[in-house]
């Protein structure tokens, strides 16, 4: 499941959308009225085949126009979905397939939202949004590599930055009952190729010269201060989501590593996190066994994980 999937309940003849995850077992579906209701995962069903989609009834309205480059080859569509709740679309339009990574900033953290390869003529659904929060949206950043199949040389990336302002919705499409909104997308920078001719003896090691490669530690605290100096912005959701982001990292790189142990100093607390990283560890393949680590050491806050070899 991800935010913006249209689902079915089970027990009911309702149907909706993901609007956002509440915790690991409950989503909020935005109904046909457009109010939120917190549901369980498990009683509803995610509608098959939604992501990517057949862009026709998007594409229709620019059919006639001619493709600018640089102006209509890639854009944003938004479509009505229920009350002030709009589904936002990559389109392309372009002849060529586009390799894109979709994120959205909020002061400085980043939330991916999308990433992969999307075909000529298709748009994929990345988000849903409410059009009444949208001072709230943060700003989207859009990184672009064109897939040219044949070309003497390879077209540059673009990097776009776009913060939705109202205006962006002034000038509704309409088709059949849905309403629409077009933006077409501009790169305020390039990235250029720059290509850089090496030695290739200077690659090569010399004899004796040693690289040392960074080990991380083995013991990782996870207290939200040691993370971040703005600590102070985040609320309770987000700096929970922030610590498992960096144990989910750090426990990766141990593996990867083949680290014997690893100690996560999680704290106390109401426990909420704890039992997060449980759950993670409970059942893992890489997971011999786990424990509270000693408490003279680390108090009563930490836990020992140990990998199989």
């Amino acid at each position: 499941m991800q935010i913006g999937d249209r689902v079915n309940f089970v027990n009911e003849k309702l149907s909706g959308i993901i609007t956002r995850f509440i915790d690991d077992e409950t989503v909020g579906v935005s109904i046909e009225d457009g109010f939120e209701i917190p549901v369980l995962k498990q009683e509803v069903i995610v509608e098959a085949s939604q992501e990517v989609k057949d862009p026709k009834n998007i594409q229709s309205p620019l059919k006639d126009r001619s493709q600018n480059r640089t102006e209509s080859e890639i854009m944003i569509v938004f479509e009505a979905r229920s009350g002030n709740w709009f589904g936002a679309n990559i389109l392309n339009s372009g002849e060529h397939e586009v390799l894109i990574s979709i994120s959205c900033k909020k002061k400085d953290r980043f939330e991916a939202l999308f990433g992969g390869k999307l075909e000529s003529g298709r748009a994929y659904l990345f988000n849903t949004l409410d059009l009444g929060e949208i001072s709230n949206w943060g700003t989207y950043c859009f990184r672009i590599v064109f897939h040219e199949k044949s070309s003497d040389l390879p077209r540059a990336p673009w990097y776009l930055e776009y913060t939705f302002r109202s205006k962006d919705f002034s000038q509704p499409i309409s088709q059949g009952d849905k309403r629409m909104y077009t933006i077409p997308l501009k790169p305020y920078r390039v990235e250029q190729f720059v290509l850089e001719s090496k030695d290739v003896g200077s690659l090569i090691p010399k004899e004796n010269e040693v690289h040392e490669i960074h080990r991380p530690s083995e013991i990782l605290d996870l207290h939200i201060n040691k993370l971040t100096e703005n600590f102070g912005d985040l609320d309770a959701e987000e700096a929970l989501e922030l610590q498992m982001n960096v144990f989910r990292n750090a426990f990766e790189k141990a593996q990867a590593l083949n680290y014997e142990k690893l100690t996560l100093i999680h704290g106390v607390g109401n426990g909420v996190l704890k039992n997060r990283i449980w759950k993670v560890l409970s059942g893992h393949a890489a997971v011999k066994t786990f424990a509270e680590a000693q408490k003279s050491k680390f108090g009563y806050g930490a836990t020992d994980v140990f990998f199989k070899k």
